[in-house]
């Protein structure tokens, strides 16, 4: 699990690093966006709950407020998370050259990988999103 983590952090990684900036680190970049991604993939497992909820539950006062602190926590954690794990620890200097050593001439590829698991994520949540809402 950890290698499919670390694999999809790196991919981030090199799509980012095909723009060049001035200012903006590219593993900073990656790790914000890693956690938006995966806040969007556990937002998306928790969308057949409105299966077992009945409809209008979540529309008062608490229940609401509760939602969108929930919704908002899922995305504080994953983010300290990926900022503790990559950034702090440091982590992300021995996973780009573990993986800049092993597809050495593929990092174009890699950058495509990070891309199709982008479009893919936010594709599958919208229209999750569009089926769940026409229930």
């Amino acid at each position: 699990m950890i290698d499919l983590f670390s694999f999809l952090y790196y991919c981030l990684y090199r799509m980012f690093a095909l723009v060049k900036r001035v200012g903006e680190k590219d593993e900073n970049l990656a790790s914000l966006f890693f956690s938006l991604l995966l806040s969007t993939n556990t937002i998306m497992l928790l969308f057949p709950l409105k299966f077992i909820f009945l409809k209008g539950s979540f529309t008062s006062f608490p229940y609401n407020l509760l939602l969108k602190i929930l919704l908002i926590l899922i995305f504080l954690i994953w983010y300290f998370f990926c900022n503790y794990y990559f950034l702090k620890k440091g982590n992300y200097l021995r996973i780009v050259e573990f993986y800049k050593k092993k597809y050495n001439e593929k990092n174009m590829q890699m950058a495509v990988v990070g891309m199709f698991y982008s479009i893919i994520t936010f594709i599958g949540f919208i229209s999750l999103a569009m089926f769940i809402s026409r229930k």
